[in-house]
């Protein structure tokens, strides 16, 4: 029988959990995340990305032993992930920089950015991308521009860090707009990137990656990854997104109208809707 494998990257923790095909829970490995403070740079939250892939590999190993799977069992992998954490690489791919969705460093680049176009940005940032400026990406890009201009100017491309996940075990690099969606860059209607949005900001619009659906194939589990994890080389490696989306489909909550809540870290409320039309109020 075939099993799949998700690795859900929250807030405080990462799991790997194993399902069967009826999407039967069999088995999970949990470990909390190691987040980093920066001296002198209040409300920092950086991703330890070398320890943290570390701990997701540890918790694949867990599962399956907990499962009692072989490797081969696992017929494909899906990442899904916090919404708001970031990625940076360079452009060999390797990741560079990375942060948690509760880093706060940049209120001052936000108040900075809510006062561009007489003070209309951010009206137009949620026009597009339903997002407000608080935890978006371009307050913490521009962050880094003004006080890490080292690792702005080697930024050659922006995840999610269900996609840096996704990354490490395939090699390839792409978002999905469930996820992406959250930076306050990308364009509900079209679902992809709105390069003019950083444009406005005074910020680089070359570090945008390619936009795949969730449910798509990203690439396959790479050799090293497969030593690294325990998964078997070449297993498919497909497309996920926001962790609260998904879990909204699992539990079958697709009809517009209704409205749930998570009682996660957000405690947030979630409501699916025919067209994308943001109204604020």
């Amino acid at each position: 029988m075939s099993y799949l494998l998700a690795l859900d990257a929250g807030t405080g923790s990462i799991r790997a959990v194993i399902f069967d095909l009826n999407g039967r829970q069999l088995a999970v490995g949990l470990a909390e995340w190691k987040h980093l403070s920066v001296d002198n740079v209040p409300g920092s939250m950086e991703f330890d990305l070398t320890t943290n892939w570390q701990l997701a590999c540890q918790c694949i190993r867990q599962a399956l032993d907990a499962a009692r799977l072989s490797a081969a069992d696992i017929q494909s992998v899906a990442c899904c992930s916090m919404r708001e954490g970031i990625v940076l690489y360079d452009r060999n791919g390797e990741a560079i920089w990375a942060c948690a969705n509760v880093d706060a460093r940049a209120s001052r680049e936000v108040a900075e950015l809510k006062e561009i176009h007489d003070y209309r940005f951010e009206s137009e940032v949620y026009e597009v991308s339903g997002q407000t400026l608080a935890l978006s990406a371009m307050p913490r890009l521009l962050w880094l521009a003004h006080h890490r201009p080292d690792i702005y100017r080697k930024a050659a491309t922006i995840t999610m860090i269900s996609d840096w996940l996704a990354a490490k075990l395939s090699g390839e690099l792409a978002v999905d707009p469930s996820n992406a969606g959250t930076t306050g860059m990308l364009d509900l209607f079209s679902r992809d990137w709105r390069p003019a949005l950083l444009d406005m900001a005074g910020l680089r619009a070359d570090m945008l990656s390619p936009v795949k659906e969730t449910g798509t194939l990203l690439g396959a589990v790479t050799e090293a990854a497969a030593q690294q994890s325990g998964l078997r080389a070449g297993t498919p490696v497909v497309m996920g997104g926001g962790d609260v989306q998904l879990g909204c489909l699992g539990l079958g909550w697709c009809a517009p109208g209704k409205l749930r809540y998570s009682a996660a870290l957000s405690g947030s409320r979630w409501s699916t809707c025919r067209r994308c039309a943001p109204i604020r109020r």
